[in-house]
């Protein structure tokens, strides 16, 4: 993998030709951290680990594709690289397209399913990434239902993962619950955040929050990172 450039793929059910996206840089300056454990960023370039095909339309993940090679910058003038330069970008999916990656049966195995539920409670939580979000939590039927298949998948897992859980115990109001997986949360790294959610819960809010702004050298919220 080459920074700045894009990873040429090819479909593994119609062989369309798409194209990977790679950030320049992982320094992403001003990262908000949300309580559901997503972190947003002016500038944050994201490389999808599951898409949706241009052509045929459906899903596949993007590790099972095969690579074709690399188009640098200086390719776009080439015209022996014209159809990888008119390729599609690969994109990211919402959650009607996670949804239809469990239809149509990518999570086959429990990592990957893992992966999925979290992927699809986050684009449920995405519309409640403003300030002021007039409900500010998931009620729909489905997203319940995935947020209680995630939080009985990693019922003793390590403690990142509780703090998962966590959270969607408390995006459900099952603040009890939520106190007692934190009982699992010990380590010293993990403990901002473990007390952030006991604060937030403590106020009976399920709604999602920021976890954390970036910070300046003086300790302070950096300017014009507030959510909006």
């Amino acid at each position: 993998m080459f920074a700045g450039s894009d990873v040429l793929l090819t479909c593994p059910y119609c062989a369309a030709l798409a194209r990977l996206v790679l950030p320049e840089t992982q320094e992403v300056q001003g990262m908000i951290t949300w309580t559901d454990g997503w972190q947003t960023a002016p500038d944050l370039i994201r490389p999808p680990r599951i898409t949706r095909c241009n052509a045929c339309e459906r899903i596949f993940w993007v590790g099972e594709a095969e690579q074709l090679g690399i188009l640098h910058p200086g390719d776009a003038a080439n015209p022996e690289k014209a159809a990888w330069v008119n390729a599609p970008e690969v994109q990211p999916l919402d959650a009607l397209g996670v949804q239809q990656a469990f239809d149509e049966g990518l999570a086959s195995f429990t990592d990957l399913e893992l992966e999925l539920r979290v992927l699809l409670w986050w684009r449920n939580n995405d519309e409640f990434r403003v300030a002021n979000a007039p409900i500010g939590y998931a009620t729909s039927s489905e997203a319940v239902a995935n947020m209680e298949r995630f939080i009985e998948m990693v019922t003793d897992s390590a403690e990142d993962l509780l703090l998962f859980r966590a959270e969607a115990q408390r995006q459900l109001g099952r603040f009890a619950d939520m106190e007692q997986t934190l009982g699992g949360v010990g380590c010293s790294d993990y403990w901002p955040a473990k007390s952030r959610l006991l604060e937030l819960a403590k106020t009976g809010s399920r709604k999602l929050d920021v976890l954390f702004l970036p910070l300046g050298p003086d300790g302070q919220p950096v300017a014009g990172t507030e959510v909006v």
